[in-house]
């Protein structure tokens, strides 16, 4: 099962996605623009995520597409509409065993996915010859 994470429209009007994966112990994340494919440990998700993440608002229903990762941990995909948003966004939460989940901007996880990915991926981080 892949998880979406992000879609963008670019300027000549294609719409690209970012996913996620489980790949094992680890996360599989890929764009179909940059052509990019990664794994990343949970760890460095959660990483990411604690980095930007805020608790969960109190009240706020876990729902939506998810994607379980090993030792119980979870990615869910949620749109939530706060009171200040002219309509609803798209959130990335963070579920972690024993502690409360953490919920940023899908379109900013997804793009500090990507940029890791992007680094890791073999085929796109090596130096040009010549």
């Amino acid at each position: 099962m892949r998880l979406l994470l992000d879609e963008r429209i670019l300027a000549d009007g294609r719409v690209v996605r970012t996913w996620a994966a489980r790949d094992g112990e680890h996360v599989a994340i890929a764009d179909d623009e940059a052509g990019i494919t990664a794994t990343i440990s949970i760890a460095g998700l959660d990483r990411v995520i604690g980095r930007i993440g805020r608790p969960l608002e109190r009240g706020v229903a876990l729902e939506g597409d998810h994607l379980e990762l090993a030792d119980g941990h979870c990615l869910r995909r949620l749109r939530y509409h706060a009171a200040v948003d002219a309509t609803g966004r798209d959130y990335l939460v963070w579920e972690r065993p024993g502690d409360e989940p953490l919920a940023a901007l899908a379109t900013s996880v997804a793009m500090m996915l990507r940029f890791i990915a992007l680094r890791l991926d073999p085929q796109k981080s090596e130096a040009p010859e010549g």
